[in-house]
């Protein structure tokens, strides 16, 4: 089994999932945007690869004269869920990048949603077999300051939040979009806290001792929140193999 992974900054990538995929002998081919890697130089055919990853970062769907290749990943994004059905999880920038790409729309919140705040699940969502194993309320990393404001067509609600109605979404059965971060390691509040626009909408959000005060409450709880990436992980998986005839 291999997938592709889109990642948009080297901080951001695919966190414990990538020790997960590793176990699971699964093969990865990453693009590094920040890396200068390009898109035009991927290839999406038919068998080449079981599944597209696409992570974060803290660019904006819409920031395309600054990130031009935001054009190219789109087109991406249609050609393999669209065109080649091929199972897709998108994370954060990710989630809302499947949203704009198939017809949704995405802006910004009123304030940005940081910290590790509760999502639950939609009654469509407790069945869903990419949410199979999760409580009905769980807790969850946010950092971001934008959100999916309208669904593309054809899209099922899996989990919302009060102050972010799109937590979690699939398009058809094996596209799927998360707004949240599953996939924190020990490392991450630390490594996100370096770049400018996390930052701020920290400190703005959370205070001047945000920082800290994250990366604490983050380390309480990042057993059960590797717990849960393991759950997503396994459950995108097996829907993988469904799709592709070899569970």
């Amino acid at each position: 089994m291999k997938f592709l992974v889109i990642k948009h900054v080297v901080v951001e990538g695919l966190g414990s999932f990538e020790s997960f995929c590793h176990d699971a002998g699964i093969a990865l081919d990453t693009v590094e945007l920040e890396k200068g890697d390009r898109l035009s130089d991927t290839r999406l055919e038919q068998g080449d690869y079981d599944a597209l990853w696409v992570m974060g970062g803290p660019m904006n769907v819409g920031d395309e004269a600054e990130y031009p290749w935001l054009v190219e990943e789109k087109v991406l994004i249609r050609q393999a869920v669209q065109e080649l059905r091929l199972p897709f999880l998108g994370i954060c920038l990710g989630a809302q990048l499947l949203a704009d790409a198939l017809g949704g729309a995405v802006g910004p919140m009123t304030s940005p949603e940081v910290g590790l705040l509760s999502v639950a699940l939609t009654q469509t969502g407790a069945h869903h077999p990419l949410l199979i194993g999760f409580p009905q309320t769980f807790d969850v990393l946010q950092w971001h300051g934008q959100e999916v404001k309208r669904l593309p067509p054809d899209a099922t609600l899996l989990a919302a939040s009060t102050h972010c109605p799109v937590q979690a979404y699939a398009v058809g059965d094996y596209a799927f979009g998360l707004q949240f971060h599953s996939e924190v390691t020990a490392l991450t509040v630390e490594d996100w806290g370096q770049i400018p626009a996390y930052r701020d909408d920290l400190e703005a959000t959370l205070g001047p001792t945000g920082l800290d005060d994250l990366s604490h409450t983050v380390a309480q709880n990042l057993a059960n929140m590797n717990h849960d990436a393991k759950v997503v992980f396994d459950n995108f998986v097996q829907i993988v193999r469904n799709r592709w005839g070899n569970a």
